[in-house]
């Protein structure tokens, strides 16, 4: 009997562990001469610090009417849309919000000095650039996400586009950024997460096409826009040798790690266009929909709201706490 008890209680302690980001999740491409930061200054710029979420899927499915064997077929075109329900733009806040200041105070507690934009401004990397406020959404970066900075967090561009979309170059500037404060570490912070799968199937042979969706929480390694492709990473650099910084550690997700927490009901399952039942549009679909009027909801996925938002803050401060395990590696 107290075997099968010790068993029960590994299985379950093993159930919880599943979804836990530890070390194995996450990969090191891009690091090198990560002791050199023993000789870098205990100061710190967080240059960016980005959380993407994930609010609208859609997908669209068709095939071409025509003459086929003898058979005259019209065409079919499937579409859907599905919002993501149960938390809004102020849980998005609160959520990256907390994060960065967890984040800073455990910088603070290894004796970093977090640099303010006001110093940083002055930096010759910066000429030219436009200084942001946080505490926004942004839906321009990509499409069906919103892009999250945290209140009271300063950061700078070097432009946007009409339709909002922020633009930082096509080369880092992280090495010249550092030498101008000083050889300061600087910092550049990026996550995301999706909450639905989308799926399209059409056969011109049979005439039909489909579209089908369900839910796919999880902390994703990869932000899918082909046009602005973004990993999930913390990296740190300082210095400047020659077009390159000095020294880079960089942590970025090895995979997709998924909650076992019930934050959507894993049964259900999206099938066809249907029109969407009267209720209140998210706070979100303001920014959404800004640049992207042609979207339309035909589902909402309704999520756990305690859930959802107690499972991304405990990925995001797991993740971000093994990037700062793996800098303290080095400095100690």
């Amino acid at each position: 009997m107290k075997k099968i008890l010790l068993l029960c209680s590994a299985v379950l302690l093993w159930a919880g562990m599943q979804a836990q980001i530890t070390d194995k999740d996450v990969v090191s491409h891009g690091s090198f001469k990560t002791k050199q930061f023993k000789n870098a200054p205990k100061r710190i710029f967080i240059n960016s610090f980005n959380v993407y979420f994930q609010v609208f899927g859609s997908a669209r499915a068709s095939t071409t009417g025509g003459e086929m064997l003898g058979t005259l077929r019209g065409n079919t075109n499937v579409a859907m849309g599905v919002f993501l329900d149960g938390v809004d733009s102020k849980d998005f806040l609160e959520i990256t919000t907390n994060a960065y200041n967890d984040y800073v105070e455990k910088l603070k507690n290894m004796g970093y000095e977090i640099i303010s934009a006001d110093e940083a401004e002055k930096a010759s990397a910066f000429n030219g650039w436009v200084k942001k406020e946080g505490g926004e959404l942004n839906s321009a970066q990509s499409v069906g996400f919103v892009k999250v900075t945290p209140e009271r967090y300063t950061y700078f561009i070097k432009r946007e586009t009409q339709k909002g979309k922020e633009k930082k170059g096509i080369f880092a500037n992280t090495g010249v950024l550092s030498k101008d404060l000083n050889d300061a570490v600087i910092a550049d912070v990026n996550m995301t997460f999706y909450f639905v799968e989308m799926k399209t199937f059409s056969n011109e042979f049979l005439g039909y096409s489909q579209v089908s969706g369900k839910p796919n929480f999880h902390f994703a390694r990869l932000l899918g826009d082909v046009n602005n492709q973004v990993l999930s990473g913390v990296n740190y650099a300082f210095g400047k040798n020659l077009t390159a910084t000095e020294a880079a550690i960089n942590t970025t997700l090895k995979k997709g790690v998924w909650s076992s927490e019930p934050v959507f009901d894993k049964d259900t399952k999206f099938r066809e266009s249907a029109a969407a039942a009267s209720k209140p549009i998210p706070n979100y679909a303001t920014v959404v929909f800004v640049n992207h009027n042609n979207m339309s909801a035909s589902h909402y996925l309704t999520c756990n709201p305690d859930l959802f938002r107690n499972e991304t803050s405990r990925m995001l401060k797991e993740f971000l706490d093994i990037s700062l395990n793996r800098l303290k590696e080095n400095i100690d």
